[in-house]
């Protein structure tokens, strides 16, 4: 919690407003949407072409998330007291970053349907397992928020390893794409893939590492 005299009169105020804690709720809604896109990427990947998902339901999710990221910074505008353990910037800073793992995960499907690529690689498949496990490990964090202590840190940790993992994983695609017979127009298609695919793990890795901070400065 916040030291000396304006973290006492804080915590004085949430004891009349504990209504500010909804923002709790909208942090694990948001995580939820994340997990929900990175799972209908994976099984898109897994079934295309021709499978059940369409960028259209990966978009819903996202205008959901959006919706919780605007519903956010609309009750941070009249929120005299945010939580305990997040000031303004920490707010603003993790819907944002929660938000960019929902884009980026669209921004994938959106490509897949527009470049209508031959086949997927195992590289994309498996970037897709990275995303699914890391925006879970989110979820698990941002669904116990008000109970984490500075200490806990073991889903930084977790989804610094995905993401290192994606670093490879993505370094061996490319390779491999170089090296096939496919032509240099699917090259291209996969690549910007890829990187989408690689910002949305990054994205990951920095929520996890603004609730960190956050952690670490109200401590």
């Amino acid at each position: 919690m916040p030291r000396g005299i304006g973290g006492s009169i804080q915590r004085v105020m949430h004891f009349f407003m504990p209504k500010e804690e909804e923002f709790f709720g909208l942090f694990a809604q948001m995580s939820n949407e994340a997990h929900k896109a990175a799972l209908l990427l994976q099984t898109m990947l897994q079934e295309y072409p021709g499978g059940e998902v369409t960028p259209a339901q990966i978009e819903e999710v996202e205008h959901g998330a959006d919706k919780l990221r605007r519903e956010c910074i609309h009750r941070l505008n009249e929120t005299f007291v945010t939580p305990i353990l997040f000031d303004r910037t920490d707010i603003l800073q993790l819907t944002d970053t929660l938000d960019d793992v929902v884009d980026y995960t669209k921004a994938v499907s959106d490509r897949m349907n527009l470049y209508e690529v031959a086949s997927v690689p195992p590289a994309a498949h498996k970037l897709a397992e990275l995303l699914v496990a890391a925006t879970d490990a989110l979820r698990e964090v941002c669904g116990r928020l008000e109970q984490v202590k500075p200490g806990e840190i073991d889903f930084v940790h977790r989804v610094n390893a995905l993401e290192n993992q994606g670093d490879d994983v993505l370094r061996q695609g490319l390779a491999d794409l170089f090296h096939s017979d496919v032509g240099p127009i699917e090259v291209l298609k996969w690549k910007e893939i890829y990187d989408y695919l690689e910002e949305a793990l990054d994205q990951c890795e920095s929520t996890a590492n603004v609730i960190e901070a956050a952690l670490v400065k109200n401590s």
